[in-house]
């Protein structure tokens, strides 16, 4: 796994993904192409923004490896666990079952679908989206976009999106898989 150190500052996100894109295009020049390039940037800018987001003055990891054509994209840091605040519950890490009426919560919604994590145990869950029918979308729904929205994003781009936290050591771990054609 090759990995990529991200300094948390703005100026830094187009330098590291053009850094990082090349590096893809190196390891997989015959099984990328225009539409996973695309998928490959979105994943790309969207956890280098959360970091800057929630990181502060500590640096983010950016992990890169390619294992039977399935592009592993992971995203770690020492921040703060992921906050999920909905009107089923709040969750807190370690994830205790007994918050959790199910196994499946909804993290959130708009107009365009639902973005929703299943649990796969107390510190990790993976991330799923639900598509809506839309025609049309007003300014309010856009304008009402919340912090999870970018989730949402990563978690479409994906063929596989998950996140895990290691309580010990404070680690957070975002990554995103993408199956490439062969």
């Amino acid at each position: 796994m090759k990995k990529f150190v991200f300094n948390n500052e703005t100026e830094g996100i187009y330098p590291l993904t053009v850094q990082i894109i090349g590096y893809i295009q190196n390891i997989a020049k015959d099984v990328i192409d225009d539409h996973a390039g695309f998928r490959i940037k979105t994943i790309l800018i969207e956890l280098l923004t959360n970091s800057l987001k929630h990181m502060g003055d500590d640096v983010t990891r950016i992990g890169v490896d390619l294992k039977n054509n399935k592009l592993y994209i992971s995203k770690q840091d020492k921040g703060k666990p992921l906050q999920i605040n909905n009107r089923q519950v709040s969750l807190t890490w370690p994830l205790t079952h007994s918050k959790l009426t199910q196994n499946e919560i909804a993290i959130y919604g708009d107009d365009f679908g639902t973005l929703k994590g299943r649990v796969k145990n107390s510190n990790q869950l993976e991330f799923f989206t639900e598509d809506l029918d839309v025609r049309y979308v007003n300014q309010e729904t856009i304008l009402g976009l919340n912090e999870h929205y970018g989730l949402m994003i990563i978690a479409r781009a994906s063929d596989a999106f998950n996140y895990k936290h290691k309580p010990g050591t404070g680690v957070n771990t975002f990554t995103s898989v993408i199956e490439l054609k062969q």
